[in-house]
This record gives C-alpha cells, structure tokens and sequence, in this order.
C-alpha cells in the first residue's frame, strides 16, 4: 500500500501538477490538441504510474503471440539512450545506441523491426513509408499511454498489483503520472505482478476497486522466471544453467527489486544482494563493487563451492556491453534470469482478444478498410 505523504509543500505540488495534467488531457479530449490516426492496428502497452510495472515482458508477451502470422513492429522512446533522433535496433546494437528494453527486444527478436524514437509520428511516418512486403501489419507502443499525439486503436494499461491505483497519488507526493480516472481510456487492464497464491477473493477486491465500464476488459498477469543462464548466453544462446540450490550474489538495476530478490531465493542460496537505480549504467566503481562482494562471498563459501553472480535479463544487456571493462574472470561468473509474462485465468480469453485487436482499424478509418 502506498503511504500518504502529509508534507503541505508535496500536496501544493500535486495539486499544481494534477492541473497541468487535465489541462493537457482536456485538450486533447476536445480536440484542440489532435491526436494522429494512422491506417494501421496500433496496439498501445503503457502504465500511469512511475516505476516498473512490467511493460516489456508485456511486449514479448504480444510479440510472441503476433509473430507468428503477422508483421509487427515496436515503438520505443528508448530511455536513457544516448543518442539522437531515430534509430534502428538490432542484436548488433549498443544500449548506448538504443537504450536496454529496445536491445533486449533486438536480441529476442531479431526479425521484428524496433524502432527507437520519442517522436512516434516520425517513427510511424518511416514505418508506413516502406515498401508493401515490409511494411508491419501492426505496430506495438511501447510506454506510449501519455503520448496521445498519436491514437492507438488499442490500449492496454498496466498496473502493479501490490501498488494498485486507488491507494496512490500524483506526483511528487506519489507515483501517478496522470490521475487514476486515466484509466478510462484504456481498453484492457492488466494487474501485473500477481502473487503465486492469488485467491478469488484477491481477484474481486480488485476489480471492485478499479470500477471499469462494462466495455473494458481486465486480466491478471504473472513473472515468471526461468533457469539463470551464463552472460554470453544472450548472445549465442546454449544448454547451460545454473543448478538449484547454488551460492549466489544477486545483483538488479530495476524500479522493484524485491520480487526478483525474493524469486531468487526460493531457487538459489543467495548469500549477498545489490541493488541499483533502474536502468542503472554499470561503471567501473560499480564493478568493482560487484567484483568485491563477489570475492568476499566467494572466501566465505570456499573454492570447493563456486559462488555465482545473477542478475536481472535487463541488467545483464547493459553488462555484455562493457566489453573489455568487464574482465573476463567476472564475466565467466555472471549469470541472467530470463522472464517471461504468464496470462493468469484465462489466456486463450487474451490471446484472441490480441489477435483481434491486431486486425482492427481504430474505428473512424475502419469505413475505409
């Protein structure tokens, strides 16, 4: 539950923030600001809230059930880049050069196009100007639900279970970005995040308390995770895993790190932990510190006990980037976790509402099709 903060000065700043807020989704609303329809499904994954809710194992999500039969492309702003303008991610690309959720999708999905750019009109302008054959038949947003500039004929807001939206607050005094009757606007609901043992009570109580329209639909979403696999393992994937039960030194640079800390030891004997900002770019100070803590758990566990280093998938496309920084003895040593998001209840529900939001138009260019 999140806590309310009583500090006046955060209240005024709320409230002030709150104002610009539902001045800007009031123009929009009325028309004075336009919002760009494009000929084209555009599927939109976003959340209201800051931290991470899940967005892109969400992503992988949709890409593993569109691939299949269709041509999808991904938008992302890629965040904390440090480039410039529109780029094109590939499994060759840097997280420098397109950010770490876009590199994580390139090296996933190498036949997919994921396009970086904050500016999504000009990354769909290049989308739609491609020739026929390589043209997507839809587009996923990723974190486009406060970019209204462009209108999604399909949105799907996320919401972190343990942090759902009637218990927190706007800005700075809380973690809303837009207030929680945003929702609205979105066509599915996702609580994400859900516990392992979520009961049918648990379920009610949530979706009483998000009083959607009759229209919107709603889902509950797990992580789950995989057996840690080496760092090299994301460039040239093979067979080798990380046993049950082995010492370990966890590491994660993401907005909750307790869920994958906890995960973690219900697998492995986690005898250290370290935690970073998210999208945290590991310096050598940072290495270091890794490197430290490792030899440290390492000389308590004795040689005849390999202590092993896991981190977070994301984490772990930003490490394999630091090339000769990264020496090769803790290299060896580094291992990931793989997620993947699991619809709870009802998935084949899911799977084909996906596919039908995948063919449809938004409904004013659908009497054009």
């Amino acid at each position: 539950m999140t806590k309310r903060n009583s500090n006046p000065l955060l209240h005024l700043l709320s409230w002030l923030y709150g104002l610009g807020v539902d001045l800007r989704n009031t123009l929009f609303d009325q028309g004075i600001l336009r919002q760009k329809k494009y000929p084209i499904p555009l599927i939109c994954v976003g959340n209201i809230t800051v931290g991470g809710t899940g967005k892109t194992p969400h992503i992988e999500l949709l890409l593993s059930l569109l691939t299949p039969t269709l041509r999808v492309a991904v938008i992302s702003r890629g965040y904390k880049r440090q480039s410039h303008g529109l780029q094109i991610a590939s499994p060759t690309s840097t997280v420098q050069q397109v950010g770490d959720e876009p590199r994580q999708l390139a090296l996933k999905y190498p036949h997919v196009q994921i396009i970086v750019d904050g500016n999504r009109r000009r990354a769909m302008k290049f989308l739609l100007a491609q020739p026929a054959e390589q043209r997507p038949e839809v587009v996923l947003l990723d974190d486009g639900f406060q970019h209204r500039y462009v209108q999604p004929s399909f949105s799907i807001l996320l919401v972190d279970a343990s942090r759902e939206l009637h218990e927190d607050t706007l800005l700075p005094m809380g973690s809303l970005r837009e207030p929680a009757s945003a929702r609205y606007r979105a066509d599915c609901i996702i609580l994400t995040k859900c516990p392992v043992d979520l009961q049918p009570i648990d379920l009610r109580i949530m979706r009483r308390n998000l009083a959607l329209y009759t229209h919107q639909r709603i889902f509950f979403s797990r992580i789950v995770y995989q057996e840690a696999r080496p760092l090299h393992a994301l460039r040239s994937p093979g067979s080798e895993i990380l046993p049950c039960g082995a010492p370990i030194v966890a590491v994660a640079g993401i907005a909750s790190p307790t869920v994958f800390f906890e995960d973690l030891k219900r697998y492995y004997k986690v005898t250290a932990t370290i935690s970073f900002h998210d999208h945290h770019n590991f310096r050598n100070s940072d290495l270091q510190q890794i490197r430290s803590i490792w030899e440290r758990e390492q000389a308590i566990a004795g040689i005849a006990q390999p202590v092993s280093i896991v981190c977070t998938e994301k984490d772990a496309v930003r490490l394999i980037d630091l090339g000769a920084k990264l020496d090769e003895e803790l290299a060896k040593r580094i291992f990931y976790l793989p997620i993947k998001t699991e619809i709870l209840f009802k998935p084949e529900d899911f799977r084909k509402m996906i596919l039908q939001a995948a063919k449809t138009l938004p409904s004013s260019l659908q009497h054009r099709s």
